[in-house]
């Protein structure tokens, strides 16, 4: 039987044998783009199971410029090798057979071990012209990110969970009740979307590194901000987001932020307003009222409105981000 569409049409004895015969024909006779097209929109697990169809077809999922390594690769009825071996044998083949650029790849494993092969494959990533990169980790201890993530100079999307950076040329010394730098010591150009999931307005010091890094990307377009105050003001933070402590900042490209949790405490209250005076082309602001009592939301709103933008209070974080 044959399924075109809606209909379907049952071949006979002969017709089916013809049909059969003709199959692997026509999947060894596709043009390379096509092929190149269709492992593309394939788990990465099924375009390698692809090799099986034909001798054309058997080494073209190495052509793939984008990879995935997640528990997929790792979960089976039978599962009796630990991810760590696992991910060891699934990168020497890769390396063996591999051709061309990868511009796009994900690691997402549960339990995975540090281990040199993750730190080999990220430089093997950076010689490749690597644009977009995501390691979701679960160590024991975070994982200290290889100096080779620093050198790739195609590289637009970065993103990281559990791991630490270790930068030469950076070095935070300074503990809370003493100065910390400013800004880094060199700017990230490339760097359009940026996330703070945990800034705490509680101390200082640590808001002073979360806008030395936003400080550091003069094209940001896009900010998100989760943020995590108490009841109880420190007057070290309202000074912290003094306007005269950004004099010499300007974010000139930041059109839409983000920010979840408001709860309208003071030094909130304090960021938001630095955030729309130093944003010039600013289109959009969204604060997630989560945590805001009805009770002063009329005056918050009235307050943060002062200004050219109208700043959108929604309800529900999680349904809105």
């Amino acid at each position: 039987m044959i399924v075109l569409g809606d209909y379907w049409y049952m071949m006979s004895p002969n017709e089916s044998k013809c049909y059969r015969s003709l199959l692997p024909d026509v999947l060894s006779n596709l043009p390379d783009h096509v092929i190149d097209v269709i492992l593309m929109r394939l788990p990465c697990k099924d375009a390698v199971r692809t090799s099986i169809l034909s001798k054309k077809w058997r080494y073209n999922w190495c052509r793939r410029t984008e990879l995935t390594l997640d528990k997929s690769h790792w979960i089976t009825k039978n599962d009796l090798l630990y991810p760590t071996v696992k991910f060891k044998k699934i990168i020497c083949q890769f390396f063996t057979l591999r051709e061309g650029p990868i511009t796009k790849f994900t690691l997402d494993i549960v339990n995975l071990e540090n281990s040199p092969e993750i730190d080999n494959f990220i430089y093997f990533l950076s010689r490749n012209d690597i644009q977009h990169l995501v390691l979701h980790l679960s160590f024991d201890n975070p994982y200290k990110l290889p100096s080779s993530v620093f050198t790739c100079s195609q590289l637009r999307h970065l993103s990281l969970h559990n791991c630490s950076i270790h930068h030469s040329s950076v070095n935070f010394y300074a503990e809370e009740g003493y100065e910390v730098p400013t800004r880094l010591p060199f700017d990230l150009n490339s760097v359009k979307r940026f996330n703070l999931p945990y800034i705490m307005l509680i101390e200082s010091y640590k808001l002073s590194y979360a806008f030395c890094l936003i400080k550091s990307f003069p094209y940001l377009e896009y900010l998100e901000i989760q943020l995590y105050s108490e009841d109880e003001e420190d007057d070290r933070i309202l000074e912290c987001l003094e306007l005269q402590r950004f004099s010499d900042v300007t974010f000139n490209h930041l059109r839409e932020v983000k920010v979840k949790c408001f709860g309208g405490t003071m030094s909130e209250m304090q960021l938001i307003k630095l955030l729309l005076a130093k944003s010039p082309v600013l289109v959009r602001m969204l604060i997630d009222r989560w945590f805001l009592e009805h009770g002063s939301l009329d005056t918050r709103l009235k307050i943060l409105n002062e200004g050219r933008l109208k700043v959108e209070l929604i309800g529900d974080a999680w349904s809105k981000f």
